[in-house]
């Protein structure tokens, strides 16, 4: 066995480099299986349901439709169809 601790950093270094690409592969899986599973067309509709009653209460509290319509990347009449409670295809 070597003394020289430069002797065993190779193996480590690749170790390493091994054990965060096999982290990666694994985040990227976790993130497919979120995306398919949790982000189904129920979870989706509840997301658009609360952000349109976010817009409408951002509205009804003075938030001017213009800059609120760009920030969100909606059109404005979109969000106008969502304060007159007609869901829009987006």
């Amino acid at each position: 066995m070597s003394t020289n601790p430069a002797a065993a950093r190779p193996t480590t270094h690749h170790l390493r480099r091994r054990t965060r690409a096999w982290q990666g592969t694994a985040l990227a899986w976790l993130a497919v299986g979120l995306q398919h599973t949790l982000a189904g067309e129920g979870i989706r509709q509840r997301y658009k349901a609360q952000r349109d009653r976010a817009i409408c209460a951002a509205l009804r509290r003075g938030a001017p439709l213009e800059p609120l319509a760009g920030r969100l990347g909606l059109a404005p009449e979109t969000i106008r169809g969502i304060v007159r409670g007609k869901r829009i295809a987006e």
